[in-house]
């Protein structure tokens, strides 16, 4: 056991509390800098890409309209790729609008991680989810390819990382179709 008085490492608690305070405070600051920088690169992907807007109805007298706005989830994310400083991926986009971005732990950020963001971006864009939240309609493997390719992808590794996403079970690849797999969603 220590034989240093008690009164002495109460001395030296107290020290490296107050450390432990002071680093937090720093880690606190850094981490809001951060996310402010972020912000600002979500914002400018969204300004350029804006939303897609469609008529949902009319009145019948003819003066009213109803207009849906939708945020195009897998332009958004291709959008990011380019505009997130390196470093960060999208790692999700949510349907209410909301999207994870992570910390790659990398300087740069791996192509291919990007092309994995895009990919699921465009199945959860297509999915078609029922009242009870079971799965509608999912899109097929070409769809999913032309849609990245689209969005700047190129079409071979486009269907290089779509592969690897069903190995990593964030999509399932049967009879055609892509389906959502047991790590698709991340928030």
């Amino acid at each position: 056991m220590d034989d240093t008085p008690l009164h002495e490492r109460m001395r030296r608690y107290e020290a490296l509390a107050s450390e432990t305070r002071k680093t937090a405070n720093q880690r606190d600051k850094v981490g809001k800098a951060i996310g402010r920088r972020l912000a600002a690169s979500v914002s400018d992907a969204v300004e350029r890409e804006g939303a897609n807007v469609e008529v949902l109805g009319q009145s019948a007298d003819g003066d009213r309209y109803r207009f849906g706005a939708r945020l195009d989830r897998a332009a958004l994310v291709a959008a990011l790729t380019e505009t997130l400083p390196d470093g960060f991926v999208v790692s999700h986009v949510n349907d209410d609008g909301t999207l994870s971005v992570e910390w790659t732990g990398d300087e740069r950020t791996p192509s291919k991680r990007q092309h994995g963001a895009v990919l699921k971006a465009i199945v959860a864009e297509e999915l078609v989810l029922d009242d009870d939240g079971l799965v509608e309609s999912v899109p097929t493997r070409d769809r999913v390819l032309a849609r990245a390719v689209e969005l700047g992808v190129d079409e071979g590794d486009a269907a290089a990382r779509l592969d690897r996403l069903a190995t990593l079970e964030v999509v399932d690849l049967d009879d055609g179709y892509v389906y959502p797999d047991e790590n698709f969603s991340r928030y």
